[in-house]
């Protein structure tokens, strides 16, 4: 038996409230016992089997408000199924198109809503969303303001750039102004990248210097943190001012 809804708040209801115990649980065979269009095959027999002592006709005149007898009176169809445990049938739903074809095969939905019928090309909701060439043409128009939000990138070029992308390569958006602030974001991250000093293969690197000073003369020399120095004349070795290395 396949899983369906069922209505926790039938019990607040007053007439299910009144329903005797026997009618209860009448009511709750027939809905897990339906198939998935909320149509049931009428068998009272096979019903007393689990609930005894229950009388067919008390029965129908007790839930006749809640179902529609057809079929010679071999299968009731529950009126409130459909919307309960559906909604609104949809005709891309698998399951609800199954429904459908049920309840037409019983023209169930004769003088009823049919909620699976196509609606005609006039009322369809078009979309409004505008074409390349527009859209384009109305992106040209912003790119002062764009250029405020890039300010290291030339907004105007980039524009030049994406519209020979889309040619040369056929690409086709449904946002072009979205696909342009992300094509400008790219930009700024490489151009940034661009910037940052990259030393060159053959550059060779070359240490800081510092003034460092003879301890026992005025001798001083411009000499780098790895490098060993003496004075001359007092063959002491030179030593960094500490405040000129800060």
């Amino acid at each position: 038996m396949a899983k369906r809804y069922s209505d926790s708040r039938k019990w607040q209801k007053a007439w299910f409230r009144k329903l005797s115990q026997p009618e209860k649980l009448f009511w709750i065979f027939v809905l897990d016992h339906c198939d998935h269009a909320g149509i049931w095959e009428v068998d009272f027999e096979f019903v007393q089997i689990f609930i005894p002592n229950i009388k067919e006709q008390e029965i129908r005149d007790k839930f006749n408000k809640q179902y529609i007898e057809f079929d010679n009176g071999k299968r009731w169809f529950l009126k409130d199924f459909i919307e309960f445990q559906y909604g609104e049938l949809k005709e891309t739903n698998r399951v609800h198109r199954s429904v459908s074809q049920i309840l037409d095969k019983f023209n169930l939905l004769t003088g009823r809503r049919r909620p699976l019928d196509k609606p005609k090309d006039k009322d369809k909701v078009k979309d409004k969303r505008k074409g390349k060439e527009d859209q384009l043409k109305e992106l040209s128009l912003q790119l002062n303001e764009l250029q405020s939000l890039h300010s290291n990138v030339d907004v105007k070029k980039e524009f030049d750039k994406f519209k020979d992308y889309l040619l040369s390569k056929g690409r086709t958006y449904r946002d072009y102004k979205a696909a342009f602030r992300n094509w400008l974001r790219n930009s700024s991250k490489m151009s940034i990248n661009n910037n940052s000093y990259k030393p060159a293969a053959n550059e060779i690197y070359r240490e800081p210097e510092f003034e460092a000073k003879c301890p026992e003369c005025d001798f001083k020399r411009m000499i780098g943190v790895k490098t060993y120095a003496v004075c001359p004349t007092h063959q002491e070795r030179l030593v960094w001012s500490i405040l000129e290395m800060i």
